[in-house]
Formats: structure tokens, sequence, C-alpha cells
């Protein structure tokens, strides 16, 4: 029914597929044997020979490659072959065997790649030993008894000593480490650092941590106590509005100002000359008390113009000022404080005037308003007495209507 459905489309093969067998006779399947199997195989060889010519016409083989041209196109992945894979071999020991070595020959791992190896392994243990909360840590801790403190003090040591090979000193920088000795001092160092944690107890990690906090933070005190004596900032007076000493930063600033002032040329020339007339009026004086001591009965004889009652005045408050010379600045700095205190002094007392006046005309407006309530309350008194009168006389005509109507 099929075929004669599609008789009439165009192109349609009838022929017999390629991969079809002839089915086999059922007399063969009841007779079966030992040599079944032999008898089946040239059936089977039979129709292929049979269908041969058919299946090389049907196959479509327009579309597929020569011989010659696959060969050569897959003859690379022919003479493909594994490629060699870079392996770490550690560096043969006393006790290696030659096929060791031949093989540590073959495989050779260059130097900077091991010490990039290196640093990188090294960079991944510090990031175990930082985490406290590593789950490996802990165990080797309870099982093994493995103190952290050591495992960072080789690592210390082991980056001290990859930092040695990665400066790689040669030369010129050999020399001046040598001239600087500074290899002797990192010897010293270490010997020291060994010495410390052989003599120092066990610590807990707070406080190994809290430590280096406290030792920086005092030698960050110690250098600003230095700079302080320094610039001069702590030996200033203290005032009683600022107990802590004047900042550093304005006060170097202003510093630098004035030294970029006084070394100005003209500053610098102007203080040449006054040093100069200063000079001059020194030598002045000393000549005239040179000439007063060679000749002193003609000083008390002619005694100076220039000496008045004023100055014998003046003389002896100078001598009784000059004891008390260093109090002076603290005893003015008191004063502007006490100035401004003043000055205070009298706004409060303005303040508290006004609050006074504020406080009697409250006292007023109460007075006032207490007499009103006084009258208020007389006049309540007043009416509830009318109406109680007037209620009693509306309840007694009540009363006498009630009778009348009886």
């Amino acid at each position: 029914m099929s075929v004669n459905k599609y008789a009439n489309l165009p192109d349609i093969d009838t022929a017999q597929d390629v991969y079809e067998t002839e089915d086999v006779a059922p007399s063969s399947q009841t007779h079966r044997d030992s040599s079944d199997d032999e008898g089946i195989a040239p059936t089977r060889s039979a129709l292929r020979s049979k269908n041969g010519e058919a299946s090389k016409e049907e196959l479509d083989s327009s579309h597929l490659i020569n011989a010659e041209e696959a060969s050569k196109k897959f003859r690379r992945a022919e003479k493909r072959r594994e490629r060699p894979r870079t392996h770490y071999i550690y560096p043969p020991s006393s006790n290696s065997s030659s096929s060791d070595d031949d093989a540590s020959k073959t495989h050779r791992v260059s130097l900077s790649h091991r010490l990039k190896a290196l640093q990188a392994e090294l960079q991944s243990l510090e990031a175990e030993l930082a985490d406290p909360s590593n789950p490996r840590l802990q165990k080797e801790r309870e099982e093994e008894n493995v103190d952290p403190g050591e495992l960072i003090r080789g690592l210390v040591d082991v980056r001290r000593r990859l930092d040695k090979v990665r400066k790689d000193k040669e030369g010129r920088g050999r020399l001046v480490g040598v001239i600087l000795g500074q290899g002797q001092q990192h010897h010293q160092e270490a010997l020291q650092l060994a010495e410390t944690e052989e003599t120092r107890p066990t610590e807990p990690e707070g406080e190994k941590e809290d430590k280096p906090n406290v030792r920086s933070l005092a030698e960050i005190d110690k250098r600003v106590g230095h700079l302080e004596r320094l610039v001069g900032s702590s030996t200033a007076p203290l005032d009683e509005t600022s107990p802590l000493p004047p900042p550093l930063l304005p006060q170097i600033s202003r510093l630098s100002a004035q030294l970029g002032v006084l070394t100005q040329p003209r500053h610098i020339d102007s203080i040449s000359r006054r040093l100069k007339l200063l000079l001059s009026e020194l030598e002045r004086t000393s000549a005239s008390q040179a000439q007063h001591r060679r000749h002193p009965s003609q000083g008390q004889s002619n005694p100076p113009s220039g000496s008045t009652p004023m100055q014998d005045q003046i003389l002896p408050l100078l001598n009784r000022l000059g004891p008390s010379l260093p109090q002076i600045p603290h005893i003015l700095m008191r004063l502007r404080t006490l100035s401004a205190l003043h000055a205070s002094a009298s706004e409060f007392e303005g303040t508290l005037t006004g609050l006074e006046e504020d406080q009697r005309k409250m006292r007023d407006s109460i007075a006032d308003l207490e007499s009103a309530v006084e009258r208020l309350e007389g006049n309540l008194e007043e009416n509830r007495r009318v109406v109680t009168a007037n209620v009693a006389g509306l309840e007694e005509r009540v009363e006498a209507l009630m009778e009348r109507r009886k």
C-alpha cells in the first residue's frame, strides 16, 4: 500500500537497502548443529559479494577525500609525541645513586624558578600561620605540641636568608656592605634575638602583639619630647586655659617664617648697622669709664649733668626688680588671663542685673495675679450666697403652692 501511495512521486528509490540481508529459510533454523556458524558464514560472504556492486554504486563518494590527501593530512598526528614535562627534583645527596644523578641532570630546574617557588611557599606558610583559626595549626598544636613561636622564628630566619640571596650583593654592593659592617650587624642581631627568645619566658599571644605597639608609642613620645626641647615649646609658660604645651606645627611654621625674614639681606644689613652703632657706643662708654678710673677726684668734683633725682629714685627700683625679672613673663601671662576673666566678669554682672530685673517684673506680675484671683474668689463667694438665697426662696414658694393645691 505504501508503494502504491508514493509511486507517482519522482526519484523514489525502490532498490534493496545496502545493509539489509536476506531472510534465512526456516528449514535451516530447525536443523542447527555445531557447524551452523560455518554454514552461515559462506552465505553471508556470498551475499556480500553479491551486493558488492550495488553498494559501490549506491554510496555517494563525491564529498570524500583521496587516500593520498588523507595520509598527508593525518601525518602530523602520527608523528606527534608526548611533550616533556618539567618536574622539580631535589638536589642530590651523598646517599643518592648514579641513576638519580642521571635523572637530575636530564631534568634540571633553573635557580630563579626554584627561588620563586621557595618565596611562594614561604608566603603560603606565612598566611597559614597568621590565621589563628587554621584547623591544621590547631591540630598540630594539640597532637604534636608544636609552638607557633618556633614556627614564626623559623619563617623569619628563612625570609632573612632569602632576602640575602635576592639582594645578590656583588662587586660594589658587597664592598659597601663590608665597609658599613652590615654582615656583622645582622649576625649580632640574630644572636641577640636567639638569646632573648631562649631567656624570655613564654607569654600569651595578646601580650606579644601589644608589646610592639607600646614600644612604638614610647619611641614616638620620646621623639616628640626631643623635638619639643629643640623647638623650645616644653619650656614655654603654661596657661590655665590650656594645660598642654603649645602645638608644634604652628610653632615650627612661625620659627621658619621668622628665620626666613631674618635671613633676608636687608634685615641682615640693618642688624649689622645696629651692631656697629652698639659697638661704637660700648667703646665710648668703656673709654669714659677708663678715664673716670684714672681721675676719680675730677669725677667727684664734676658730677655728670645727666644725674638727676629721678635717676636716683629709679636705680633702687631697678635693683629691686632685678631678681624678679624671670617671673615677669609669667606675671604678664597671668595678668592677660585675669584681664579676660575681668571682661567676662563684667559681662556676667550685666547678665546678672538683667536676670534680677526680670525676676522683679515676674514678682510684680505674680502679685497682680494674686490680687485678681482674690477678687475673683470674693465675687464667686458672693454669687454663691445670692444663688443659695434665691434657691431657698424658690423652695418656700413651691411648698406654699403645693399646700394651696391640697
